[in-house]
């Protein structure tokens, strides 16, 4: 009874946490909407990037996203309700890194406009999310599988952010990676 009780509090503070990172991301992206910033602006895309030719309608960033982050908690609640948090420490670590690097890339790309940090924060939770899947997997299948529409559109996202940050270096000399 009292792993039961600990593994329940250790689910809390995780819904806690998600709750408290989550939250003022998402109220910042809400309000931004209103100033035109953000999917519904592109205003750093539209003025100082040229999109590539496989761009997807601005209407369907949200929803991937959404469903990407709904599709991540299915999948840990799978693993958990199936093996208890006590057996999938090391899935539940490892996806945490991938979920930090992954609320990153809208900060670095809306925010800061950094598009060559943004194409390593992609990058890294594109590998991040393959080793999540892989764990995730390994303790119990199904719980690996419904990340797989996950890993397709990071993996989108990973050749649209190289193209940008691409077309970004020849346009700017002297960035970080101007030698590759």
């Amino acid at each position: 009874m009292q792993a039961n009780r600990s593994g329940s509090r250790v689910v809390s503070s995780i819904v806690v946490f998600i709750i408290f990172c989550g939250g003022p991301v998402g109220i910042y992206f809400a309000m931004n909407r209103f100033r035109g910033v953000g999917y519904n602006g592109f205003k750093f895309l539209e003025t100082r990037l040229k999109k590539p030719s496989f761009t997807l309608p601005l209407i369907t960033w949200e929803p991937v996203w959404y469903a990407v982050y709904i599709l991540y908690g299915v999948a840990s609640f799978v693993l958990w309700y199936v093996n208890g948090f006590a057996h999938s420490t090391g899935p539940y670590i490892i996806s945490s890194i991938k979920f930090l690097f992954s609320i990153m890339w809208h900060p670095l790309f809306f925010y800061w406009e950094n598009i060559e940090v943004t194409f390593i924060a992609t990058l890294l939770t594109w590998v991040f999310n393959g080793i999540t899947m892989v764990f995730f997997a390994g303790t119990y299948q199904i719980a690996g599988l419904i990340l797989i529409p996950e890993q397709i559109w990071l993996s989108y996202l990973s050749i649209w952010t190289f193209y940008l940050w691409n077309d970004f270096r020849q346009t700017n000399p002297g960035t970080i990676f101007d030698n590759i």
